[in-house]
């Protein structure tokens, strides 16, 4: 299972090699905007990110949440829901 930590994590790096700068440069809170990354660069990263996690995700997430933070929070939420649901699942 991800976590926030991992998740932001990998998120930097993948912006880290797209912008050719070191991944400690990129602060989790800043907005996307920021780093001008059109949008064929976020559906990739929207792609990469998918096959990672192993879940389908928004095309619109890096729309909807506009920091590294807030996207790794909310993924990070949704695989504990996730877990949470299998969990109360398999005991029923």
């Amino acid at each position: 299972m991800k976590t926030q930590e991992q998740i932001s994590k990998w998120i930097k790096t993948y912006l880290a090699d797209l912008l050719e700068v070191e991944p400690e440069k990129i602060d989790d809170n800043y907005e996307f905007e920021r780093f001008g990354i059109n949008s064929s660069a976020v559906v990739s990263l929207v792609g990469d990110l998918e096959e990672w996690l192993g879940f389908e995700l928004s095309p619109s997430l890096f729309f909807e949440f506009n920091t590294i933070a807030q996207v790794s929070t909310h993924l990070a939420q949704m695989i504990q829901e996730e877990k949470t649901l299998e969990d109360v699942t398999r005991s029923a």
